[in-house]
């Protein structure tokens, strides 16, 4: 009895002790907290930031709570590229101890403004007077907005040749834009003349009829050391440099269709591009044997070879040739948006009629392969035609000067994953987003895509007002999920400019329906911006180009509807159903572009993929040696609270440091990336000089240069004269400079190489 007491008494006095221990710590560690000043950890924009909106809200969020009294315009100051202060309302959140910055009007686009928090005793101080220690200074640019149809080009040295008698030559804007070339510009072949092609380096010319002075101008002056890249020349024109489709004087080689090519990888060009034969969509020329260096090879199917060039380079006079045998930019739409001619079928059995009938080949009625092979489901298989062109242009013009481009994503990610949720009125979507949040970094910036955040399209009703608002001001996205209730669009038919009947969605009905559920969204969701992004319920779509249409209509302008569904035809095989993994513009069935952005949904919680097999797979592909690049479109369903598909996503995107993003977010980068552009190209004596204009929402552009030239080799590359950090990178077989995207004068310099 007495040893168990003193082991209580010895035990008491050891509590005692600890408890002591553990006054003096909490007491230490605040004593410690008042001693320490006050320093602004984070703020938006980051220092030196481009693109930035001209109506910003500038945050800034100290590392302790802040005297309410001491944050105000005099001492939070903005001030623009002539000194003068931005006149500007200051308020301050205790809670989060994060200060904003909101200008009275707004800032001009392209320019320069300088931010500032006042330190020392008349600045900035915490709620126990301990001031700033310093002032903390830093400068960001506006960007510049859109200015022109997606069709329009801002100028430079690549000039695109296109007619309105074949809308897909257009299409070659988005496809120079997708690869980054944003410095061409746009023709009607019909203002061709000799004077005006003297000011180009490269022209590339879409599938064209030529007249005979048409093609005289342009063979001689790729004859005089221009570089000339057509599209499935007509005969008259492919017979200038020893080419056409007659073998001998009476045998017309008919054409191929739907068919395969081999990218030649020992080929400069093709080196790091696929080696499987892959798809092209549309028709072949079979040309005679190539004259010069055949950078694809035309096959029958995946397994058989012809003895057809899909793609032939050849000197000609001073200047290089390159012909396609098929019009890209066609391939490209078709593989991309499906068959067109299953436009408006039931093909999957599945009612209604999805984006997916565009590609499922196993029609009960009219079996035919799929539109996208399954053996090829992994490959980006337009992503690599668009690459080899993008390869031909950097190569072919190196001796003339070396033609900078922009990366796909922001700061070189070679991947991003837009995580949506369709939410049917069950509401799960307050829970999904209060987890997407809890899990994000601390102090992380949406802006910079440094935080979880995800889009629910909502039936109107399965989120209040207010928990819709305050996600929408935490960087979540709140879009509306068009009901149609699984059922077939209205439909009209219509008789073709060429004769032929096809039937169309009924664009009145669905533009009144549209134009209802969102005027019932903005009246429910007054705190919300209205919709940019969609996906319908049921992913009900039709036809071929309705959709889009009226989405631009309504002011959407990212789709997610094609959908890889039904479980039967998807088996588990992750993939990039459309041959793509690139967010880019729709086409209409004529080929025009469409301003709005496809972002296909290559994952879902209802086609029966495993995770995080499939995440896994599909990051893997993009971040490894098959640099299959790509933006993947999440649908895992805010019906329910919680998702174990979400969870093993994010879990996967954030082991590989891929960011998880709204569709809003995406389309602001979209949007900020083809609006940028390179301006003022120079080139002498081995010196490239350059300046970038950043659209308004491309943050974090990065640009690449060529590593060699004609001139020899990037040895120097400079911004306003000062070197700038710049990393080697090897992209699709070519190895560049990549570097940020900032305002002012960039000068590259090459030299030969030392012997």
């Amino acid at each position: 009895m007495y040893l168990h007491g003193t082991v209580h008494r010895i035990t008491l006095l050891v509590l005692l002790g600890l408890g002591l221990l553990g006054c003096l710590l909490i007491i230490s560690h605040l004593a410690r907290e008042n001693r320490l000043l006050p320093v602004v950890i984070a703020t938006y924009p980051t220092a030196n930031e481009v693109g930035i909106s001209i109506n910003p809200r500038l945050t800034l969020t100290f590392n302790k709570s802040m005297l309410s009294e001491s944050i105000s315009p005099s001492t939070i100051v903005l001030r623009d590229d002539r000194n003068q202060i931005v006149p500007s309302t200051v308020t301050y959140e205790p809670s989060t101890r994060i200060a904003t910055l909101s200008p009275s009007t707004a800032l001009l686009s392209g320019s320069t403004y300088n931010a500032t928090v006042l330190g020392g005793p008349s600045g900035t101080k915490d709620t126990r007077g301990h001031p700033l220690e310093t002032d903390r200074a830093w400068k960001f640019t506006t960007g510049i907005p859109v200015s022109a149809p997606p069709e329009v080009g801002p100028g430079g040295p690549i000039l695109l040749i296109s007619s309105q008698q074949n809308g897909f030559s257009q299409y070659y804007a988005e496809i120079l834009r997708n690869e980054g070339f944003n410095e061409f510009t746009v023709i009607d072949i019909s203002q061709l003349d000799a004077a005006m092609l003297k000011k180009y380096d490269v022209t590339l010319l879409g599938e064209l009829p030529l007249t005979d002075r048409q093609a005289h101008i342009l063979s001689e002056w790729a004859h005089q050391g221009g570089n000339l890249i057509a599209m499935r020349p007509a005969d008259n024109f492919a017979a200038t440099f020893e080419e056409t489709t007659k073998t001998d004087a009476t045998t017309q080689q008919p054409p191929l269709h739907d068919a395969y090519l081999a990218i030649d990888s020992k080929a400069s060009a093709g080196r790091g591009l696929t080696k499987e034969p892959i798809q092209f969509h549309g028709s072949a020329d079979r040309y005679r044997p190539c004259k010069g260096t055949s950078l694809a090879t035309l096959y029958i199917d995946s397994l058989t070879a012809t003895p057809f060039s899909a793609v032939c380079q050849m000197k000609f006079g001073s200047g290089n040739v390159i012909l396609f045998s098929y019009d890209l930019a066609r391939s490209v739409v078709y593989t991309r948006q499906g068959n067109p001619r299953w436009a408006d079928g039931e093909r999957d059995g599945l009612p209604p009629i999805r984006s997916d009938d565009l590609f499922y080949g196993a029609s009960a009625s009219d079996p035919q392969p799929d539109w996208v092979a399954p053996d090829r489901i992994a490959i980006p298989q337009a992503d690599m035609q668009q690459r080899l062109l993008a390869n031909i242009i950097t190569l072919i013009n190196s001796s003339k000067k070396p033609l900078p481009h922009f990366w796909y994503l922001p700061r070189g990610l070679k991947a991003a994953i837009v995580m949506t949720g369709d939410d049917h009125g069950h509401g799960g979507t307050v829970s999904r987003f209060r987890s997407y949040f809890n899990k994000s970094p601390p102090n992380c910036s949406v802006e910079n895509w440094e935080c979880i955040r995800g889009t629910s399209n909502v039936f109107v009703g399965s989120i209040n007002k207010s928990e819709a608002a305050l996600f929408a001001s935490q960087g979540f996205e709140i879009g509306l999920h068009v009901y149609t209730g699984c059922a077939d669009w209205s439909t009209k038919t219509i008789r073709n400019l060429d004769g032929t009947i096809a039937t169309h969605v009924d664009r009145a009905f669905a533009d009144a329906l549209y134009t209802r559920q969102l005027a019932a969204f903005a009246e429910r969701y007054p705190g919300v911006p209205a919709p940019v992004s969609n996906r319908i319920d049921c992913v009900t779509w039709g036809d071929y180009d309705t959709q889009p249409q009226i989405e631009l209509a309504h002011g959407i302008r990212l789709d997610t509807n094609y959908y890889y569904w039904p479980p039967k035809w998807v088996r588990n095989r992750p993939g990039l159903f459309t041959g793509s993994g690139m967010p880019m513009r729709f086409a209409r069935q004529d080929g025009t572009l469409i301003d709005v952005y496809q972002a296909a949904t290559q994952m879902t919680d209802e086609s029966n993929q495993t995770y995080p097999y499939t995440v896994d797979t599909l990051l893997s592909n993009a971040l490894g040696d098959s640099e299959y690049y790509a933006v993947l479109t999440v649908n895992m369903h805010n019906d329910q609270p919680d998702s174990p598909g979400a969870n093993a996503i994010i879990k996967s995107s954030l082991a590989r440091h891929i960011p998880i993003i709204t569709a809003a977010q995406l389309l602001k980068w979209l949007d900020g990336r083809n609006a940028s552009s390179f301006q003022n190209l120079t080139w002498s004596d081995g010196q490239l000089g350059f300046t970038i204009a950043v659209g308004t929402g491309g943050s974090g552009l990065q640009a690449l240069l060529p590593m060699t030239s004609g001139a020899g080799n990037l040895v120097s590359l400079t911004l306003d004269g000062v070197e700038i950090k710049r990393e080697t990178r090897t992209i699709a077989g070519l190895t560049y400079s990549a570097f940020l995207a900032a305002p002012g004068k960039f000068v590259a310099t090459y030299q030969p190489a030392a012997k």
